[in-house]
């Protein structure tokens, strides 16, 4: 017996699935299958993937090597069998150790641990919530504590007749318990490090990488999205004609948010060059993989702006290969995410630069907040009135200036025989160091919200 894998359908065959995913015999697997698709409705795809391929190697394992009162587990069995499974899963191929608690178990990586213990955690809570909600698990969701509402379903300050205003909105005390999750395996020792990214050449040097490789005009235009918009990659590789006509700013786009099913409730903001290149994209390369030969104004609003080179919406797994090979040619080893990282980096460098009093810190603060939409839409409405997109627009143009002068003076110094230094990481030393300090407490949420 082999391993799980995946395929996606190939162009020109119809069926209901966009992929399926295979068991080590061959043959299709419908749950894995179902979860897929169950959450590409939800969040991005390379989320998706990332998800399916952590769970992927669990589920061969699972058929061989899972034991629960003398049989072999299956993944439809009842909570407990699945929730043994998992704990000898961890165990046993995670190099976990798992210390018991009251309603749950603690999870404790080690120095063997897998990097992906986290990611395979949120995963497989994910796939059972998707069999749950699709009726394909008639039990309780395993991965989930099932006393955690009685323990925490009622915290202080929380409100059903009116939402607790939000801690960035600055105006009731904040709450001193940290925020309890329901999963029923729960990651006891982990440290969350952010990571701030503060080469202000990072972007320079993957455009330049690329251009030495005669990358694509769309895949530079969809780098430089990310570098100076903070969307994530999903997020922009999903913008239609229509979400650049949706915004009566030349230089924004309507955009969707993880969570917000494709409904656009956010904008976008790129450089005027961007936008130069965007349009030449579309009237020129673009229109040799399209099967319609409009110009960008002629385009109907449903049309996807950035197609691959056989005409198909451009997908997360193929720009990822050519992110891949640019980067690795600049000797920079990067996740896409990363860009994220670099964009609120280098916007909070601008704010308090180019700021004179701490109440306009402050507010600018609330801008990128919204901005970035890293809390649920419901919950920001109680705080819009604290927004103004001009003011944010205003930020973002001097901001842009900065990127395009320096931009300039990386590639001329490259002209001029200069090598690029080694890009400089700063990583916050802890999550002590964050929580206990009042003036930096905020960005932990930031990079809390970008991960969600």
């Amino acid at each position: 017996m082999g391993s799980y894998f995946h395929v996606f359908c190939p162009k020109g065959v119809k069926s209901k699935y966009r992929l399926i995913v295979y068991n080590g015999n061959k043959e299709p697997f419908i749950p894995l299958t179902e979860y897929y698709h169950d959450q590409i409705n939800r969040i991005g795809e390379g989320s998706v993937l990332a998800y399916l391929n952590t769970l992927k190697p669990f589920f061969s394992w699972i058929e061989k090597k899972s034991h629960y009162k003398g049989s072999l587990v299956r993944w439809n069995d009842q909570s407990e069998a699945v929730k043994e499974a998992v704990r000898q899963y961890l165990i046993q191929k995670l190099h976990c150790k798992i210390r018991g608690r009251e309603n749950h178990e603690g999870i404790y990586t080690t120095s063997k641990s897998s990097k992906t213990v986290h990611l395979f955690l949120a995963a497989i809570k994910g796939f059972y919530r998707s069999m749950t909600r699709l009726q394909m698990y008639p039990y309780d969701n395993p991965l989930v504590d099932l006393e955690w509402e009685d323990s925490y379903g009622e915290q202080p300050g929380l409100r059903p007749e009116r939402p607790r205003m939000p801690k960035a909105a600055g105006t009731e005390e904040p709450l001193a318990f940290r925020k309890q999750t329901d999963s029923y395996f729960k990651i006891i020792n982990e440290e969350w490090v952010p990571e701030i990214i503060g080469d202000w050449d990072l972007p320079y040097r993957i455009y330049h990488s690329g251009s030495l490789n005669n990358w694509r005009l769309r895949d530079e235009i969809i780098t430089r999205f990310m570098f100076e918009t903070g969307a994530r990659i999903s997020e922009i590789l999903e913008l239609t004609v229509g979400d650049y006509r949706k915004r009566t700013d030349i230089h924004e786009l309507a955009a969707s948010n993880k969570g917000s099913y494709k409904k656009r409730i956010k904008f976008i903001r790129i450089s005027p060059e961007t936008l130069k290149l965007l349009i030449r994209y579309v009237n020129t390369e673009r229109r040799q993989a399209a099967e319609t030969q409009a110009k960008f104004h002629d385009l109907p609003d449903k049309e996807p702006l950035f197609l691959s080179t056989r005409g198909s919406a451009y997908t997360y797994s193929a720009f990822y290969s050519n992110w891949a090979r640019i980067t690795t040619s600049a000797e920079i080893k990067l996740n896409p995410h990363k860009a994220r990282h670099w964009f609120v980096t280098s916007m909070l460098r601008g704010i308090y630069e180019n700021s004179n009093t701490n109440a306009e810190i402050e507010n600018k603060k609330k801008q990128l907040i919204e901005y970035m939409k890293w809390r649920d839409p419901d919950t920001l409405a109680v705080y819009e009135h604290y927004y103004d997109e001009q003011k944010f627009r205003d930020l973002h143009e001097q901001l842009q200036e900065n990127y395009t002068k320096r931009e300039k003076a990386f590639f001329k110094s490259i002209k001029d025989g200069a090598k690029p230094e080694p890009i400089h990481r700063t990583p916050v030393k802890s999550e002590e160091s964050i929580t206990t300090d009042p003036e930096s407490e905020w960005l932990n949420d930031f990079y809390e919200g970008m991960n969600d």
